[in-house]
């Protein structure tokens, strides 16, 4: 046997290890007068060689043992029946460096770590951090652990971005029709009109964060919060003196929230827009008492109200678009434009939509179409959400196209006569359209900065053919176009990440689904083939299903 060795003897029992493997080798010679050796016996010799708790071959043992019994003066029994390992430990530190994780394995027959050691390793790493000592003492009582974490740094605490509170009172809601069919035009559309000196918006300043402290003593920053001041241009609005962080009304009008800010538009009231009153455009919000007449054009910046219909007519709205009798186009066929199209309803807003019902028409929202009966043979997009009908009542929508990027709920899905109905969720449905705008703007200034970069290496080059402050004004555009470029790529970002399907977007339906009916959430779809109970159409392990 190779390597220094240690010994124990117990009567004709001799136990060695060798120093070199750490292996433990059992000898047994009988002698007269005295038992063989049993499991008691030998781990008494281990034992006496201060290898208690040594990790034994059981079968081996076994084996020995039963020699041992059987043997005769003279022929002598051996075996190598274990082996002795010291206790171990290693540490890991956390890709953060906010904690420090043990694992430690007891010694089998070996020599048994100490807290001190591990302490001194950690000391060795750099971890400065304060050792939690109950949680290292129980591990040692425990003889063994794994990923306890016996050390912590202190991690950053997030801050709080700017928020922008409104202090408007809340809209009124709708109102229906009493027994009497009469309606209180005053309240319909939940218009909300203010007075110069109203309070309308509180920034609340952002608060920063506070910074962590790693195991190793550095600082970890904490994260960067959005400070995000007012918008620039906000319209009728202005800083009250006692707060500038509280913007007042400036004039009388409705009040239009936006994400960094409020605006304020003056209110239009009209009997109609038709041939008599001419197509509409006009910075505020529009009030029309009775219907929107075929063919005519409204493009406002604020809220359009109409207590009548929209017929195939086209508006635009900056804010919100009310409708009381609904929207209501010329189906396919039944009439045509002079330029040979069908005379279909266009309303586009950047807020939220309510109409009684849409049929025949191309509808977008900022944020909400609502619909209170159905949506029929139309192309209808929404920023977040498109409900026909109240939840748990009635509603359908029926062929067209219908977009959301968060949910489209309804009662009835498509149509008996199996009317091919596409309704899409998961993506801005406006996404890809500003994406295209944006590229193109931003080759147009690369193609900008690269000409008014000419012009500057020009003068840099010439100086005296740069008359007057023309050098100086070349400069400042291509400061400028370089600021719009850093926007314009902020944008496609942005635009980049609303592309991407959000995993919670569901189609909701709560009483029938028919045949003809293409259900897509981002890239994937599923066509029905024939009619089904009322479900909710989900993204389940990468597809499109209906649970």
């Amino acid at each position: 046997m190779d390597g220094a060795a240690q010994s124990a003897t117990e009567g004709g029992l001799r136990i060695r290890l060798d120093e070199a493997t750490r292996h433990l080798h059992a000898f047994f010679a009988v002698v007269p007068g005295r038992m063989p050796p049993d499991r008691a016996a030998l781990e008494e010799a281990l034992a006496a060689g201060g290898w208690r708790g040594a990790r034994l071959d059981t079968a081996t043992v076994g084996n020995f043992l039963a020699q041992c019994q059987r043997a005769t003066e003279g022929a002598p029994v051996e075996a190598l029946v274990g082996e002795v390992t010291d206790g171990y430990f290693e540490f890991d530190v956390s890709a953060d460096g906010l904690s420090v994780r043990l694992d430690l394995l007891p010694a089998q027959g070996g020599r048994e770590v100490t807290r001190d050691e591990v302490r001194a390793a950690l000391a060795e790493r750099g971890v400065v951090a304060e050792v939690d000592a109950a949680a290292l003492r129980g591990a040692f009582e425990a003889g063994a652990c794994e990923g306890l974490e016996i050390a912590a740094g202190r991690a950053p605490q997030p801050g709080t971005p700017a928020r922008f509170e409104s202090l408007l009172a809340p809209r009124k809601p709708l109102v229906e029709e009493d027994d009497s069919g009469r309606i209180d035009l005053r309240d319909l559309g939940t218009l909300l009109l203010v007075n110069p000196g109203t309070p309308l918006m509180r920034r609340i300043p952002a608060r920063p964060g506070t910074d962590g402290l790693d195991v190793y003593g550095k600082v970890v920053p904490a994260p960067a919060v959005d400070d995000s001041p007012y918008a620039d241009g906000l319209a009728g609005v202005a800083p009250d003196p006692a707060d500038p962080q509280v913007l007042l009304a400036a004039i009388s009008g409705s009040p239009a929230l936006l994400p960094h800010g409020v605006s304020v538009s003056p209110v239009v009231d009209v009997e109609a827009v038709d041939m008599h009153s001419g197509n509409v455009t006009f910075d505020g919000t529009l009030r029309v008492n009775g219907d929107i007449k075929t063919g005519m054009t409204v493009r406002v910046t604020g809220d359009v109200i109409v207590s009548g219909t929209i017929e195939a007519a086209h508006v635009e709205a900056g804010g919100n678009v009310v409708v009381k009798g609904g929207i209501i186009g010329k189906a396919e066929g039944a009439h045509q434009g002079g330029d040979g199209t069908a005379a279909l309803a266009s309303v586009r807003c950047k807020g939220r939509l309510h109409a009684r019902f849409i049929e025949s028409a191309v509808v977008e929202a900022g944020t909400d179409v609502t619909v209170e009966s159905g949506i029929r043979q139309s192309d209808v997009a929404a920023g977040r959400a498109i409900f026909a009908g109240p939840k748990g009542g009635q509603g359908n929508i029926t062929g067209g196209r219908i977009r959301a990027k968060a949910i489209v709920r309804t009662a009835t899905l498509g149509a008996s006569a199996g009317i091919a109905t596409v309704v899409q969720v998961g993506t801005n449905p406006y996404a890809e359209a500003e994406k295209t705008e944006a590229e193109a703007q931003r080759r147009q200034i690369d193609t900008d900065q690269a000409k008014v970069q000419q012009l500057v290496s020009f003068f840099a080059k010439h100086p005296e053919k740069a008359s007057g402050d023309l050098r100086e004004k070349a400069r400042a555009t291509l400061f400028k176009l370089t600021r719009d470029a850093i926007e314009v790529d902020a944008r496609l970002a942005k635009l980049a990440e609303q592309l991407h399907p959000a995993p919670d977007a569901v189609i909701e339906v709560s009483r029938r689904i028919h045949g003809g009916v293409v259900a897509q959430i981002g890239q994937k779809s599923m066509k029905i083939m024939e009619d089904k109970p009322g479900g909710q159409f989900r993204m389940v392990e990468g597809r499109v299903a209906l649970v």
